[in-house]
């Protein structure tokens, strides 16, 4: 049976998670967010089209209210698009055309947001568009963990911007985690948890474990390693089949 959860640590985003109804694909979905402060620039969602499985999630480059408040506009403006395709062959990068335009005149010059949009079919068919985000990890059923860089730049800032897809498959017991940089850029001292940990702990816990329990290990593993409060918003999204 498919399951849908989530949970944010602090306070609630604005429709920061949508359930949706079951899946012959059985995918297990599950998302923890915790602000560094009162405001936080991540987002996330997850909405369900026909035999598809979106799953949205980004940053607002800045902080506070500002951060917050664009962050809110994002998730409504890419609800909207995702919820209105007409198709579950909409492309994840065309997608990420008119959120870029729908940004450009809303943010100041120096200010961007990084995406992930990730369509997942319930065949196992993956495609992925990321505008300058926090590689998407995927955990392997032979134990290793495969990165997607960037398809893009990041959104609302440069005037002419292409995304691309990049296509995989994620079998049955494999996982898909999105995350964002307060993750990897948590710190102990002057050292931060970094992109090997973060596989390492992806790695250790999906090799047995459902969504939840994954994103709560990798959790726990950053909040083990890091010395006081974290500095940045922390977001962990996890899919597995």
């Amino acid at each position: 049976m498919s399951e849908m959860s989530a949970v944010s640590s602090l306070i609630p985003q604005m429709r920061l998670f949508r359930r949706t109804p079951k899946s012959p694909a059985d995918v297990d979905v599950h998302a923890i967010s915790i602000p560094a402060r009162e405001y936080t620039g991540d987002f996330y969602f997850a909405h369900r089209h026909e035999t598809t499985l979106w799953l949205v999630t980004g940053d607002v480059s800045g902080k506070g209210i500002n951060a917050a408040v664009i962050m809110a506009m994002i998730q409504e403006e890419l609800e909207h698009r995702i919820t209105s395709c007409a198709s579950t062959e909409c492309d994840p990068s065309a997608t990420m055309a008119p959120l870029h335009a729908f940004l450009r005149p809303l943010l100041p010059g120096n200010r961007f947001a990084t995406v992930v949009i990730a369509q997942l079919h319930d065949d196992g068919r993956l495609r992925v568009a990321n505008a300058g985000h926090c590689p998407p990890l995927i955990a392997r059923r032979d134990g290793s963990v495969e990165e997607i860089g960037s398809t893009g730049p990041v959104a609302g800032l440069l005037p002419h911007s292409h995304w691309t897809s990049r296509t995989t498959r994620l079998e049955r017991g494999e996982s898909l985690l999105l995350y964002t940089d307060g993750v990897t850029e948590a710190q102990e001292g002057d050292r931060e948890f970094g992109m090997e940990r973060l596989k390492g702990s992806f790695a250790r816990a999906a090799a047995a474990r459902g969504a939840r329990e994954i994103a709560t290990s990798i959790a726990t593993a950053v909040r083990e390693f890091a010395s006081g409060p974290s500095h940045d918003d922390m977001t962990l999204f996890v899919a597995k089949r």
